[in-house]
Parts: structure tokens; sequence; C-alpha cells
């Protein structure tokens, strides 16, 4: 869990950036008020000194600006902090298995997940039936009856560490292909794409089909699957298209 524990240090830092960011807003807006209250007094009475009332009213309009300038890098910060997660890959237990149900029929169509099943979209009992079993049947590991392994992603976000977290989805690898390839299968739930999860749950699995004795791994997408297709270019598969079938392979080097 090298990766997730270094993604950690790194969201504990934005987060402790956020908090400062923060702080730093809300005191710079509270002198900005300040100042516009002096400068509106300023302007309301007739003393004659108007040049003393301009650079009131420009101080304000500085410490305003600041405080703009603070809240842009408040946002940026808060940006940056959803994209820092520790990623982890887990065995399915029971356990993890009841979560990861429950992951899927709250964050995606059942379609990204089951096979045509039952007719359209929609989660129904035969599809959650079919996901468990799945699972179970795949404890067992690549040298098992179904050739095929299965984690967890669970996305680590406690200051804790190891000790919880939040699945997200999950991934596969399956014996095809020949000997040393391995086939790739990753799915997540809605709010965890796009933010870079994907791209550190493949870096796992790659680690492991590394250490099954892999020589290459291949996934096989559409070429409408543009998250898909980002995550796998970005970890290094290099894609053949053929027709609405994306091909992608990697060669693994030890």
């Amino acid at each position: 869990m090298a990766d997730a524990d270094s993604l950690l240090r790194r969201r504990r830092q934005a987060l402790e950036d956020v908090s400062w960011a923060r702080f730093r807003v809300c005191l710079q807006m509270l002198a900005g008020s300040f100042w516009v209250v002096l400068a509106a007094v300023r302007w309301t009475e007739d003393d004659g000194s108007v040049w003393l009332d301009w650079v009131w009213t420009v101080l304000s309009l500085v410490y305003f600006g600041a405080g703009l300038a603070l809240w842009r890098r408040f946002r940026r910060e808060r940006a940056r902090l959803a994209t820092l997660v520790g990623i982890d890959l887990r065995p399915v237990t029971e356990t993890t298995l009841s979560r990861l149900v429950t992951a899927a029929t709250d964050g995606t169509a059942a379609g990204e997940v089951t096979p045509s099943i039952t007719p359209g979209e929609g989660w129904t009992a035969e599809r959650i039936e079919w996901l468990r079993a799945f699972h179970r049947e795949r404890r067992a590991g690549l040298d098992g009856p179904a050739q095929e392994a299965t984690w967890a992603v669970v996305e680590v976000v406690d200051d804790e560490g190891r000790g919880s977290g939040r699945v997200v989805g999950a991934v596969r690898l399956r014996r095809a292909g020949g000997p040393g390839v391995l086939e790739l299968g990753i799915w997540l739930v809605r709010h965890a794409r796009g933010r870079g999860v994907g791209r550190e749950a493949v870096g796992l699995a790659l680690e492991r089909a590394r250490e099954a004795g892999a020589t290459a791994v291949r996934a096989e997408t559409t070429s409408g699957n543009d998250g898909a297709l980002t995550v796998l270019r970005a970890s290094g598969f290099a894609t053949a298209v053929d027709g609405e079938r994306v091909v992608a392979e990697r060669e693994l080097r030890s």
C-alpha cells in the first residue's frame, strides 16, 4: 500500500493547506469589511479632507481584492484535495462484499457492472445475486477454478489511514490470451471517476499482475468509453481500435 500511504500523506498536507487558506480568507474579508466601514464613515463626514476619504476607499478595495485572491487560492486547494485520495485494493471478504454491492447499486448502472441478466440498466435481485456469486467464486484467486482474482477498490480518506475507507469499485485479473497474459477489468462508482482513482487502482492491479508472474496485461473497452481509454493510456497501455471495440495492452517488465 505504498502508493496509498504516499497519497494519504499528501491528502493530510492538502487538508492543512485548505484549513489555513480558509482561515486567511475569513481574516482578510473581516479586515476588508472593517476598512469599508471606516471608508463609509469618512465619506459621511464633511471635514473637507476628500483626499483622506479616497485613501480609506482605496485601502478597503485593496483589502477586498486581496481577500478575493485568497478565496481563489482556497478554491484551488479544495479542488486539489478532491484528487488526493489513498487507494488500496482489498480482498473481497463477506463484509467487504456487502459494502461493494451497496456501492455498486448506489453509484453505478447495473449494465456497467453485470452482464444483461435482466432487461434494462436498473438493478434487480438477479443482478445483485450474480455480483455476489461472481466475487465469491473468485476468492481462490488466479490459481482457482475460475482462474480469476478480484479486489475491492477502497478509497482511504480517514486520518487513521489503514483503519477504514470507502469501497468505490472493483478490479479483476483473469488468465487469458496465452501464458503470462492477464486480462484486466475495472469499474468505479460515479463520484470516484475523473479524480485519479482509476489510474491509481490500475497501477496497483499491475503490481498484483507482476507479482503473479504476468508478462503482459490486456483490457478491452469501447471507443465511446472516454474515461476508460484515458485511464488505460495514462497507465501506459497501447490501444488498438477495431470499430467500436478497443483492445489495450501493456507489457510488464520485471
